[in-house]
């Protein structure tokens, strides 16, 4: 199995290379990321010179070293415990949040932590901002390529598929929001990630509901958490799987979803996290789009109680088969598993394969190693409570027993069952015979448990009710611009036609409430300006209407943007020359 192992993580290597030969022609993401500090913050847009803790006209050495890890002089950017640039953290990062403008909810400023910047010029293009997040998303490192710039340029100017809605997060005293993401897919890509997650905790936490919303063609989400002490070697940030270490006995099953759902737990139970635990995101993507680039992300709303409250600590476990070889004949084949769990209360249980899968279940074990009852049918909907008679492998149903499953007590035909066994059936249909792997052409059987151990009757009330019921969530990125969209779906605040176009593009747009800056201007995919059509100045409401004569302009991809009071909204025009 080890040699397995090493050919997919060679596989890993080899798409690794192919990557970096890919974008040779691109420079280090940091001299990118550099590039757009110098270019639109220089001169005192942000810190120009005006700070005494750094300066974006320093040598490219000098601002890195003062930016990543740097400590903010902003007291309430210090008092959270935000960095400059804290790697792998967006959301932890002062200066990212500086300069987003809302491009995420998550990337919003506190009122205490002063206004965005560049001062006195116009944001940031949003595609700017995604590179600065992505360097950060994977470690903020000094040398590499560490995303692909062209891949990120035509997500926000010619399209992709839309991103994850950001759902509203906890209330304040019921918990707190996770973030992983956005990481870009493009056409036909898969891949699977890992970020290291720091919950920086002060004290212990009882979690009692995790609810996740991820991309549709997301294959799987898994939260896990290090094991004391085992966090220590694994780098921050977003890094590819590592088959060599996938299954490593360092980290504790939490949670997998291969669907948007909401796990409440039991009246009595929680998950235990202490201070310095650190959790493992594990994300895994296909886009299946052929033309489409893909934003692939993760919310995670987390719930809280105060400590003590839950009488159980909820437990969880992975049981994973790799011993899988599936002829590529078409015909079933059954794999049979077991373990020896006992003593404990089941709460729920769930299965995992890949496309190959055709049927899932799990029984109770007898004293001699045989199969009992039957607990889990892969085929069964408990949502809805029938047969489908169908195994749907991307998304299995997950029976939750309430009251639990007691396996110290005789529920299987008058004794005590002695474990679990699961059985997995097979039909491989494609071109080669398929063994255990990461991908979906590769197979899996691995089912999911939680449970508490010993017998446990759930209390039929809470032990801990929220206080806060009233309080309410103001969106900090809501748009209060007056921006009025002519085209409600493609999330841009004006028309622009034709497009693509040779000669005369028409920009439109109506403001809905008096604004005191607009400035409307046209760019090239380096940044440069090439006509400035509304140069700051103040308009009521109202439609207006401007003409870009783009005759003496080089074919290509350019970029309409509208700032209006410091918000922007951008949108790609076409130029397909005479």
């Amino acid at each position: 199995m080890k040699n397995l192992y090493r050919a997919l993580f060679l596989s890993a290597v080899l798409s690794s290379t192919a990557f970096v030969n890919n974008a040779n022609a691109q420079q280090d993401t940091w001299q990118e990321v550099y590039t757009i500090l110098g270019t639109n913050c220089a001169g005192g847009g942000c810190h120009g010179g005006s700070r005494p803790d750094f300066n974006v006209t320093d040598s490219s050495t000098d601002l890195y070293a003062a930016l990543v890890g740097g400590s903010p002089i902003n007291p309430a950017a210090l008092g959270k415990g935000d960095k400059y640039i804290d790697p792998g953290y967006p959301s932890r990062s002062y200066l990212l949040r500086k300069v987003a403008n809302c491009l995420s909810g998550d990337l919003a400023l506190d009122q205490a932590e002063g206004g965005t910047m560049p001062q006195g010029r116009a944001p940031l293009l949003d595609q700017e901002i995604e590179l600065i997040r992505q360097w950060i998303i994977f470690n903020a490192p000094e040398t590499g390529v560490v995303v692909k710039k062209d891949v990120i340029d035509e997500y926000y100017t010619i399209g992709g598929v839309p991103k994850v809605e950001r759902p509203t997060p906890p209330k304040s005293c019921e918990g707190f929001q996770l973030h992983m993401g956005p990481i870009f897919f493009e056409p036909g890509q898969e891949d699977e990630y890992f970020q290291k997650f720091d919950l920086n905790l002060p004290d212990t936490i009882e979690v009692v509901g995790l609810e996740l919303f991820f991309n549709d063609e997301s294959h799987h989400f898994i939260l896990r958490k290090y094991k004391t002490g085992t966090s220590a070697s694994v780098p921050t940030g977003v890094t590819l799987l590592n088959p060599l270490t996938a299954f490593d006995g360092d980290k504790d099953y939490i949670m997998a979803w291969q669907d948007n759902q909401a796990f409440d737990l039991p009246n009595g139970t929680a998950y235990f996290w202490k201070p310095g635990e650190v959790l493992d995101l594990n994300f895994h993507m296909f886009n299946y789009y052929a033309d489409k680039i893909m934003a692939g992300e993760v919310y995670l709303n987390v719930y809280t109680q105060p400590k003590g409250s839950a009488e159980k600590e909820m437990k969880s476990s992975l049981i994973n088969n790799a011993g899988l070889f599936i002829q590529n004949n078409n015909q079933p084949v059954t794999f049979t598993n077991n373990n020896n769990m006992s003593n404990v209360s089941l709460w729920t249980l769930t299965s995992h394969t890949h496309k190959y899968g055709t049927n899932y279940d799990i029984f109770l074990k007898n004293a001699g190693g045989g199969k009992g009852r039957k607990v889990f049918d892969g085929s069964f909907n408990y949502m809805q409570g029938f047969d489908t008679g169908v195994y749907d492998w991307e998304h299995p149903p997950t029976v939750m027993y309430e009251p639990f499953l007691d396996m110290a007590d005789t529920i299987n035909n008058g004794t005590v069952p002695t474990g679990l066994i699961d059985e997995a059936t097979y039909k491989n249909y494609g071109s080669r015979p398929v063994t255990f792997g990461f991908t979906t052409e590769d197979e899996m059987m691995i089912y999911y448990i939680q449970y508490v151990d010993g017998k446990f009757d759930i209390p039929s009330s809470p032990s801990w009710v929220s206080t806060c019921s009233a309080e309410v969530f103001v969106d900090p990125c809501a748009d209060t611009t007056g921006i009025v969209e002519f085209v409600k779906n493609n999330g841009v605040g004006m028309s622009l036609y034709p497009n693509p176009t040779s000669g005369i593009a028409n920009i439109s747009y109506d403001l809905s409430s008096n604004a005191t800056n607009v400035k409307l201007e046209v760019v090239n995919m380096l940044g440069e300006v090439i006509t400035v059509l509304v140069n700051g100045e103040g308009q009521a409401v109202g439609e207006y209407n401007y003409q870009f004569n783009s005759a003496n302009q080089n074919q290509g991809i350019y970029i309409v943007r509208l700032a209006i009071d410091g918000k922007i909204s951008t949108q790609k025009l076409i130029l397909t020359g005479n």
